[in-house]
């Protein structure tokens, strides 16, 4: 070994001889501050060295006893959730809007084609059936995206400790009882935003909560700036269960005609309550909605075609609705006659009781032939008592020629003027 590697192996151990006293006093000084943080955190001294222990003991816990402060954890986990449950109940309502509009333009999809695969119009058929498809493609999504949306809400208010029929979520009308002063009284609509607005308090934030926390929210805003002390009760009410506020009514062919109440802070339009009430049943006539309403001390009627709007071709028609507004949906009439294929105007017409009409006097009144309709092999389609149709030939060449006599239309009759084959 060189002298050199001798002196750095003597310095070397002087150097650990030295400092071995100060490390045992370091541990030593630090083992003895663990031992004085243990014994003030349990004063029995029983459990040895401990660090820290449980805020709450819920094994130990005893009614009455004081409940220790939330951990700033808990509140934020309390704040996510919250926010968590508005965002979802907020998802929900637009998704529940999503449905209904997309099942009415299902329905109304449905109709068309099968009024036109009844009139053998197979290429509009083709197109309405891929329509069809379409409409019941977006309805399955929506459908589905609003039960995920239900689950996840259910997940986060099982997880903490509220059950999902609980929750107040946007868009829920809650009807508020406020012992001390009933001009308090009355029904709230939870915002977009989480909250409900009360007169001269402002907002109160109830989204997320049990109907119990709700209250609680209430009654410290009252006592904030109101009352010295409130009792404040809080009920659910949905669509139709509220018994107050204003009205407007619906007759005819809606699924559930009566009354519609108008939720607070909601300006509704036409089509918004048609679809919001139920729908309508199969016989109505959505060409002729009829609106009543009192203006000027007078009755004025409108008269809204809802199924152009419903098939995005007369969306600025839509009207807004007030209290008071009466709302008829007649029945389709029964006594049409149905004109289509390439004729210049296809469509039905009345056919007044008694009142006969010819199949070639049909074609005649809807415009006449179009280019290459094929006049030899006209046919009208009758329903028959057992539900079947009956597809009667109408040789309109040999029956202008006289070679054939005319077919009598009757009610609810399709007259249908195909194409030629060879059309160029």
């Amino acid at each position: 070994m060189t002298p050199h590697h001798s002196l750095k192996k003597k310095s070397a151990g002087l150097t650990s001889r030295q400092f071995l006293p100060a490390t045992t006093a370091l541990i030593t000084v630090t083992y003895l501050l663990a031992f004085s943080t243990g014994l003030a955190a349990d004063p029995t001294g029983k459990s040895g060295i401990s660090f820290r222990q449980p805020q709450v003991d819920l094994a130990s816990t005893k009614a009455g006893s004081a409940a220790p402060a939330a951990t700033p954890g808990a509140d934020l986990s309390a704040n996510a959730a919250k926010s968590d449950m508005e965002d979802l109940g907020e998802k929900r309502q637009t998704l529940q809007g999503e449905v209904r509009y997309a099942k009415a333009k299902l329905e109304a999809a449905q109709k068309q084609f099968a009024l036109q695969t009844a009139a053998g119009d197979l290429e509009k058929a083709e197109h309405l059936d891929q329509e069809v498809k379409d409409w019941q493609a977006r309805y399955s999504a929506a459908k589905a995206q609003l039960d995920e949306v239900d689950k996840q809400l259910s997940d986060v208010s099982q997880g903490h400790s509220v059950a999902a029929d609980e929750v107040v979520v946007p868009g829920e009308n809650l009807e508020v009882f406020v012992n001390e002063d009933p001009s308090f009284n009355g029904i709230y609509q939870v915002r977009r935003g989480g909250y409900i607005i009360m007169p001269q308090v402002g907002r109160i934030s109830v989204a997320g909560k049990s109907l119990s926390a709700a209250e609680a929210s209430v009654k410290r805003a009252l006592q904030s700036s109101q009352l010295h002390n409130a009792s404040v009760m809080i009920e659910r009410k949905q669509g139709a269960d509220i018994e107050n506020g204003p009205l407007i009514y619906l007759s005819g062919e809606f699924h559930t005609p009566g009354q519609w109440h108008i939720p607070s802070g909601i300006t509704p339009t036409l089509v918004n309550v048609i679809l919001s009430a139920g729908g309508v049943t199969d016989k109505a006539d959505l060409t002729r909605v009829r609106v009543m309403r009192i203006a000027a001390n007078k009755s004025v009627v409108e008269e809204v075609n809802v199924d152009k709007i419903l098939q995005g071709g007369g969306l600025t028609s839509d009207i807004t609705l007030g209290e008071g507004d009466v709302i008829t949906i007649p029945a389709g009439p029964s006594n049409l006659v149905y004109v289509t294929g390439n004729v210049s105007s296809p469509g039905g017409f009345p056919l007044k009781e008694g009142e006969r009409v010819s199949a070639y006097a049909a074609i005649l009144q809807r415009g006449g032939f179009a280019r290459f309709a094929d006049q030899k092999r006209v046919y009208v389609l009758r329903a028959l008592p057992d539900g079947t149709k009956a597809k009667l030939p109408v040789d309109i060449s040999a029956i202008k020629k006289g070679q054939r006599p005319d077919v009598q239309l009757q009610t609810n009759d399709i007259l249908v003027v195909p194409e030629k084959w060879f059309s160029w």
